[in-house]
């Protein structure tokens, strides 16, 4: 009786992601700085903006960029995303001890944003936090000794106010904004500590300016000098 060849499985292949309008979005926004940059003509652009409009996956978004240097979709999907969705006027805050995958994506329109990496179990080293948000002020606070970048995060009618310290490789932790936000600030900062717990975590390389910058922060007020000679009360 012959054997049978043994038969060899077939591989399986990995199921396709969704695609986002998150992501959409990005790649749009990362064609018009394509088109402006020169590497597409108008007609291009056009053509590809509605194919990532109408892209169900992600391996669509990404062959829209596969031929544009430095353009990449970053945002990851299942167990390494966080998604934080409030509705209108709701709030978002995680502060003390929480889990950070290696993306954090929020949307919020009218609410308080809040994202405290202080205290903060990170998978990884570098975190990316997608911001779809608008009318409000998100604020997030990193460390001593963590380190953050915003460039690629659009911002209408608002600005970055980075109040960190920085340095001049990476921290142990870096966190990349990225994202649209509109009408409010994007703020930075550390944990609000005393002002000579402050100068302790500077870099040695810090400037003077910069210690001076931290000594006066958060300093209270001078209560109002009162007259000392006798006046009417």
């Amino acid at each position: 009786m012959a054997r049978r060849a043994a038969q060899e499985p077939e591989p399986v292949e990995p199921p396709r992601e969704r695609a986002s309008d998150a992501e959409r979005e990005d790649v749009a926004g990362m064609l018009a700085r394509a088109m402006v940059a020169g590497r597409l003509t108008p007609v291009e652009y056009s053509d590809r903006v509605a194919i990532a409009q109408a892209a169900r996956y992600r391996d669509q978004l990404d062959g829209l960029l596969s031929d544009l240097p430095g353009f990449v979709l970053h945002s990851s999907h299942g167990s390494d995303v966080l998604e934080l969705e409030a509705g209108l006027g709701g709030s978002i805050t995680r502060r003390g001890l929480w889990k950070a995958p290696p993306t954090v994506r929020v949307r919020s329109w009218v609410g308080r944003v809040l994202l405290d990496f202080s205290e903060a179990e990170c998978a990884t080293a570098v975190v990316a936090v997608e911001l779809v948000t608008g009318m409000c002020s998100p604020t997030i606070v990193l460390p001593e000794g963590a380190t953050a970048d915003v460039d690629d995060l659009r911002i209408s009618a608002g600005a970055v106010r980075d109040e960190t310290v920085h340095r001049r490789d990476r921290g142990d932790l870096h966190v990349s904004v990225r994202g649209r936000h509109s009408f409010g600030d994007v703020v930075l900062r550390h944990p609000v500590r005393g002002r000579w717990e402050r100068l302790r975590a500077l870099p040695a390389e810090a400037p003077r300016s910069v210690a001076r910058r931290v000594t006066r922060a958060h300093r209270p007020a001078r209560p109002d000098a009162r007259r000392s000679d006798g006046g009417a009360r």
